[in-house]
């Protein structure tokens, strides 16, 4: 058996080398351990994005997360970071950890550098989070359904006629689930003109982070 750590320096290595090891775990510990030790950028991102798609298929959606967060980090382009934080997104989805979406949403956020990478950026991940919302509702989570509506209710990601929608759905599932203060609460709501959004760090930072601050050399 080939010992996983015999560790390779290079993306071309350790590829080949990843090859030679017949499970998942083996894999797993391999990469880790290439991880630990100096190896350039390039080889630490390649090592992160497959372990994000091993623990993904294993639906280890948090440590898939963290890698793809790693991932993102390694980048040294502000589209390939974007895409890799939408990709933690849709893993952290999976798990209702709202707190480190809003920490991804506000990085892909600074990283879109025009009114369209930043729209497109807003739509990825509503469309992802109601396609969850809904998967939940079909199963009958309606706990899950509505915790993802909530957030989806409070981030600068949805427009007016949609955060209606929010309000009247929330209303609904609340009182399917016994919540009858929530639901009442919500019901008031639907019946009065929205408030305004409270401010959010994600919009007006687009423009304020270096190259500096996201390791990106140039454009």
């Amino acid at each position: 058996m080939v010992s996983t750590k015999l560790v390779s320096s290079d993306v071309n290595e350790i590829e080949s080398k990843l090859k030679t090891f017949g499970g998942d775990m083996v894999r797993i510990e391999f990469l880790e351990n290439c991880l630990k030790q100096l190896i350039p950028n390039d080889a630490k991102r390649f090592c992160h994005l497959k372990l994000a798609d091993m623990y993904a298929y294993k639906l280890m959606w948090g440590l898939a997360g963290k890698n793809m967060e790693a991932a993102a980090d390694c980048a040294t382009t502000y589209g390939d970071k974007i895409n890799f934080y939408i990709k933690e997104i849709a893993f952290l989805i999976k798990i209702g950890d709202y707190l480190m979406i809003d920490k991804a949403f506000k990085k892909a956020m600074m990283c879109s550098r025009t009114i369209q990478e930043k729209e497109s950026v807003k739509t990825k991940i509503k469309e992802m989070m109601f396609s969850q919302a809904k998967d939940y509702e079909s199963r009958n989570k309606r706990s899950n359904a509505a915790q993802i509506y909530e957030r989806l209710l409070e981030m600068p990601i949805t427009n007016d006629e949609e955060r209606k929608q929010l309000i009247e759905k929330l209303g609904a599932l609340n009182s399917k689930l016994g919540k009858i203060r929530e639901a009442m609460r919500y019901e008031t709501m639907a019946k009065r003109p929205l408030e305004p959004r409270k401010s959010q760090d994600a919009d007006s930072g687009v423009r304020k982070v270096s190259f500096e601050d996201l390791g990106i050399d140039s454009v």
